[in-house]
């Protein structure tokens, strides 16, 4: 057998492996995007998902600083229902109640941790930490206290268009401490105090970014 002989099948195989390559590599991009994990454009979606859930979960929280009833009711789709504390029934009857609350505190301050949230398709379910500080005049005896409270909200969520809502809400109570203020709310400066809605300067400032100012 001839050196050219000898070479023709080496030559053969040599192109063969370099056809197969881009074959391959292609073969493993698309298995990536569709196999094991699930396709791209699902992962982009729930991670899209799961980051609108979270600023729902931070508007709650912002709606009850700002005794924002309209920021409170958005978060909810009209027949969810809600369990927290004293309360067991719609979550519409949930934020009047929740308002009554809120409207007799000089401060609040509700803080959310620990978020984990599980995405299927149009429906989500959530854990998160909450942590609450509320300024209050002293149930007993004249002067301020402050109220803490810490717990947890397990929540159910629906896509309906392109807006997630909480469509069943379960909120538990872990710890809450009272304590004296040490310093009166009203001794602060003036200018200085977080106020609530449509008063407080997150209104104006976000007009003003909206406009483009």
């Amino acid at each position: 057998m001839t050196d050219d002989e000898l070479g023709a099948p080496l030559r053969r195989h040599a192109l063969r492996a370099m056809i197969a390559a881009p074959i391959a590599l292609a073969a493993g991009a698309a298995a990536a995007q569709t196999g094991g994990r699930g396709n791209l454009a699902a992962r982009l979606d729930a991670l899209e998902a799961r980051q609108e859930i979270t600023e729902l979960l931070h508007a709650y929280a912002r709606g009850n600083d700002r005794a924002d009833e309209a920021m409170i009711r958005a978060c909810f789709w009209p027949e969810s229902t809600h369990r927290h504390g004293r309360f067991d029934g719609p979550s519409s009857e949930f934020v009047p109640f929740a308002m009554r609350i809120i409207s007799g505190l000089l401060y609040a301050a509700h803080h959310i941790s620990n978020v984990s949230i599980e995405v299927r398709g149009n429906r989500a379910f959530s854990e998160c930490y909450y942590f609450a500080h509320h300024r209050r005049p002293a149930r007993e005896g004249r002067g301020e206290e402050d109220a803490f409270f810490e717990g947890r909200y397990i929540d159910r969520h629906e896509r309906r268009g392109d807006e997630w809502r909480i469509i069943q809400r379960r909120g538990l109570s872990d710890y809450s401490a009272v304590v004296p203020a040490a310093t009166p709310f009203a001794s602060w400066p003036e200018g200085q105090h977080s106020l609530r809605a449509p008063n407080d300067d997150y209104y104006a400032m976000r007009r003003a970014f909206e406009a483009g100012d």
